[in-house]
């Protein structure tokens, strides 16, 4: 396998994903509002890894061609074809060298070990837990929400916020659900929320409809946990609180369209809408036409 090696950053240190490789990522999450979760995509040539460990968990998710791939932890060695979609999983506090002998175009997710604790705790009856490390798993659910990410933060999304913060709360309970040693406990939460809850948080999201809405101040606000809440307002209403807040802003912009005050990108603004494109991919995906067909129908 060929193999050319990134910087000397020592060995048996914890390291950031960016100090591992020789060129800084063509995308990065660095400066943007996430929470929880960060996200860079690399294009790598064949090389080698010095032995790092990592002090967040991480994902790599293979977004070009096939590779071989090999992995040395705690004198383990592993090897295996990183198919395009293939995901690897990368526990904390682990020492590993990673070698790969093509050209790489790989999407890196990090998780905040708070992130994971705090869903470990209500999943798990405590935050503490274990992740079993996979060099290659195949995984669609974890694939599409990389891919999802990815387009969020290339686009700038005006939702982006509240997008990224469901992605990685439902991520974090997908990874503890499926790849920690503890077993899950199974909770049913029937009945979504109350009545008067769910018109706190209706009213919520329409007086701050215009701002960037987080869901940690929505779950705040009614004194739960954010997967709780998620779970609770999806049964209660069929939709995520991201779709809720989209299907919001569109029957806004509606709304404003119809009275014929204020032009299209005016709209789009006055309904939390970073620019007026994003007004017209979500109004046409809700409503089947778009913002100048609608104010001139």
């Amino acid at each position: 396998m060929s193999r050319k090696k990134s910087p000397d950053i020592g060995t048996n240190r914890e390291n950031s994903l960016t100090e591992l490789f020789i060129k800084p990522p063509r995308l990065s999450s660095r400066g943007k509002m996430w929470s929880g979760i960060g996200l860079e995509q690399h294009y790598l040539p064949p090389g080698e890894t010095p032995e790092y460990s990592l002090e967040k968990f991480a994902i790599a998710i293979n977004l070009g061609q096939s590779f071989e791939i090999e992995r040395i932890a705690d004198r383990h060695l592993e090897k295996g074809l990183m198919m395009t979609g293939a995901v690897g999983l990368c526990p904390v506090y682990i020492p590993q060298v990673i070698r790969w002998n093509r050209d790489a175009n790989i999407l890196m997710l990090s998780l905040d070990d708070e992130l994971l604790s705090s869903h470990a705790l209500e999943l798990l009856d405590t935050d503490r837990y274990e992740m079993l490390p996979h060099l290659i798993a195949q995984d669609t659910l974890i694939y599409q929400m990389g891919l999802n990410l990815q387009e969020h933060l290339k686009n700038n999304d005006s939702d982006s916020r509240l997008y990224v913060e469901s992605a990685a709360n439902f991520l974090a309970v997908h990874l503890l659900q499926n790849y920690s040693i503890q077993k899950a406990l199974v909770r049913e939460y029937a009945g979504g929320l109350p009545k008067q809850q769910l018109r706190k948080v209706i009213d919520y999201i329409d007086a701050h409809l215009t701002q960037d809405i987080s869901l940690d101040a929505i779950a705040n606000y009614l004194g739960m946990s954010r997967y709780h809440f998620s779970r609770l307002f999806k049964q209660s209403t069929g939709l995520s609180p991201h779709q809720y807040v989209i299907q919001q802003r569109v029957e806004r912009a509606k709304q404003l369209l119809r009275r014929g005050k204020l032009s299209i990108a005016e709209t789009a603004i006055a309904c939390g809408f970073n620019h007026q494109s994003h007004l017209h991919r979500h109004f046409k995906r809700l409503t089947g036409t778009t913002p100048g067909n609608f104010l001139n129908s």
